[in-house]
């Protein structure tokens, strides 16, 4: 084969890897994994596009800096200090959890050497930080119960990449066991040395560099910062990859973590790809096909165990079955920084190559596996419902008095504070429910009545009083949960309004065909709200937006109301479009009560007209003169402002 520039083999790699990309995308298959099979085809193993060690090794190591500096930069210490104190216990027991099963099936089972046990253990315990993400952000369940759960675990085990990688040295015996403290002490030493530096100097750099002016100056300072940082870090006796982990977490927390973001995302895939590309490059296509029945099985003995340990850990550290169930799951593959503690285990020669190809091979089949593995968690951890009624204490034991008309609230964020408060202030009574131990403790010291409890569950619902409800209102993060939530409801109480709030039109019309009264769309009534404030803007009249919004409204939704067809808004007269309508609200008390159309005589005493009356939930439009105003009526009037400002006065106080 004639020889090629490493330009031409990294074009030319590049090239397959975009070709697998995206003939892979249509089997949901993982970039990450495309990545990897790419450095197979163009390794030493296939087309020999790349053939020499020399090149695979600094391919691997500019990769392991590159994506060190991008998920760095992606780590958020804020995040991490605010759900700390839920994950680091279970993150903690997952990982070493993760560590000594494995390493004790290897040990009585596989008669390995204890220390390689430990490691290969600690390979295992790692899981995808870039595949998990990405595939809870495609379902839309990063902020619910069990994506939240995932993501901090994620932090943590990306945290502890750092000191797993200095117990390479101390499991290879390079160096000693009673060498150790002074190892970790040199090695704090010198992660605080990094660490400090890059906080001070990096936006130092980057504050010389914006003065300048100049755009391109930005981008290269990021790259002079994420390498020359990985660099001094070797100096200092850190491996470059902590070095890049460090300044990319350090340049997160300064005011330019935003403009590097930006800079890098573009390209972070592609030069995170590179690594996975040479580590695609280290695998021996022939041996894995030799022992692919081995390396398959390896694969579902990690994705059976790994869930296992890691929902044992979550229920644990008292989280609910079901979250926990649908988290272990997301956990259950092994992960990108697996590879590289693995690299630095066949480098330190305490991984054998026999054993590392095989380990390469199943990471990769639990890799491929894992958007499976989250679309099926939810239905999966739902199959386990009925183990999570010893996890709701505060239904349970909370002594909820006995409820009729009320309102059930599913979630107490910020939708479901507002709902809260608004049917607080309507003396309307109300229950929730909320899944965040926290929150919990927290409201019910504000005095709300919220209790601990699952959303999705019969007896959560039951022990909410579903049956003498008068509404139920959904605000969860979980699409998957608001939807088992509707059929359970919908179970046991056919008729009862359910108003769910989701994020997506289709995930809305998914919720109406399941029973739901009214699904409200935060893609669509974010949108619509943009309208309203353009149109407002523009002098458009406000009834003639809310029409409009109205038809929007309409042909947004699958499941139309079966109600004859409005006429359009562009075929009514400009002096009905134009035509402003206004709300008035009769209290106790005020002179309308009681009194009829004709007497209230509000067209010739306040030059305004009632179009319709709301009335306990439904519209009177044809009304009649005799037809008497009640306390609580909700009166629909038009007329210019004087007009409507008139019409108040009388209805409120009368006069002439």
């Amino acid at each position: 084969m004639p020889e090629h520039s490493l330009l031409a083999d990294l074009v030319l790699t590049y090239a397959i890897a975009l070709f697998l990309v995206v003939i892979l995308a249509r089997a949901r298959v993982p970039s990450i994994v495309a990545f990897m099979l790419a450095g197979v085809v163009a390794g030493p193993g296939v087309t020999r596009i790349i053939s020499t060690p020399e090149e695979v090794e600094m391919l691997a190591e500019i990769g392991i800096v590159l994506l060190l500096f991008t998920v760095g930069l992606d780590f958020s210490l804020a995040a991490m200090r605010q759900i700390w104190r839920t994950i680091v216990a279970a993150g903690a027991m997952q990982i070493a959890g993760t560590a000594a099963v494995v390493g004790l099936v290897l040990v009585v089972a596989g008669n390995l050497p204890v220390k390689l046990a430990i490691f290969i253990g600690l390979f295992v315990a790692l899981s995808s930080t870039a595949i998990v993400l990405k595939g809870l952000a495609e379902r839309n369940e990063l902020a619910s119960p069990h994506g939240r759960l995932t993501v901090g675990i994620l932090l943590l085990q990306d945290l502890a990449i750092v000191v797993l990688l200095l117990l390479v040295p101390i499991l290879s015996g390079q160096t000693p066991l009673s060498a150790v403290p002074m190892a970790v002490g040199r090695a704090l030493l010198a992660i605080g040395l990094v660490a400090g530096a890059s906080r001070i100097l990096l936006p130092a750099l980057l504050r010389f560099v914006t003065a300048s002016r100049r755009r391109e100056a930005f981008p290269l300072a990021i790259l002079v910062a994420s390498v020359g940082t990985a660099w001094l870090s070797s100096l200092v006796g850190l491996s470059m990859a902590v070095g890049a982990f460090l300044a990319g977490l350090m340049l997160a927390e300064s005011e330019f973590s935003h403009q590097a973001y930006a800079e890098v995302r573009p390209i972070r895939d592609v030069l995170s790809g590179l690594f996975f590309i040479s580590l695609g490059m280290l695998i021996d296509l022939p041996t894995v096909l030799a022992h692919l029945p081995l390396v398959l099985g390896v694969a579902a003995a990690i994705i059976v165990g790994k869930a296992i340990v890691a929902t044992g850990a979550l229920v644990g550290s008292m989280s609910p079955v079901r979250v926990a169930i649908a988290s272990g799951i997301g956990l259950a593959q092994v992960g990108e920084f697996s590879f590289i503690l693995g690299r630095a285990g066949v480098d330190a020669g305490l991984l054998p190559t026999q054993l590392w190809q095989t380990m390469l091979g199943a990471s990769i089949a639990t890799m491929i596996a894992t958007p499976s593995l989250l679309a099926s968690a939810p239905a999966v951890a739902s199959w386990f419902r009925a183990g999570e009624g010893s996890h709701t204490p505060g239904l349970a034991a909370g002594g909820i008095p006995p409820l009729s008309g009320h309102v059930i609230v599913l979630g107490f964020g910020v939708g479901g504070r507002l709902v809260a408060r608004a049917i607080r202030d309507l003396g309307v009574p109300y229950l929730i429910l909320e899944l965040n131990g926290a929150t919990v403790s927290r409201a019910k010291a504000e005095g709300e009545r919220i209790f601990y409890g699952d959303a999705t569950s019969p007896e959560s619902l039951q022990a909410a009083q579903l049956e003498s409800a008068i509404a139920v209102v959904c605000l969860l993060s979980d699409p998957d949960a608001a939807e088992r939530m509707v059929k359970t409801v919908r179970q046991r109480s056919p008729s009862i309004p359910i108003v769910v709030r989701t994020r997506y039109r289709l995930e809305a019309e998914r919720l109406l065909a399941l029973g739901a009264t009214v699904a409200v769309a935060e893609e669509l009534e974010a949108s619509l709200e943009v309208v309203a404030q353009l149109l407002g803007r523009l002098q458009v009249a406000g009834n003639t937006i809310e029409a409009l919004l109205d038809v929007f409204r309409r042909e947004s939704v699958s499941l139309r109301p079966l109600r004859a067809p409005r006429a359009m808004l562009q075929s009514l007269p400009e002096q009905l479009q134009q035509m402003p309508v206004s709300s008035h609200r009769v209290e106790e008390g005020q002179w309308a009560v009681g009194r009829t159309v004709a007497e209230l005589n509000l067209r010739a005493r306040a030059g305004a007209s009632i179009l319709a009356i709301q009335r306990q939930g439904r519209y009177i439009t044809a009304l009649s003169p005799d037809d008497a105003v009640e306390s609580g009526d909700v009166l629909y009037l038009t007329g210019d402002d004087s007009d409507v400002m008139l019409a108040r006065h009388r209805l409120e106080a009368g006069g002439q």
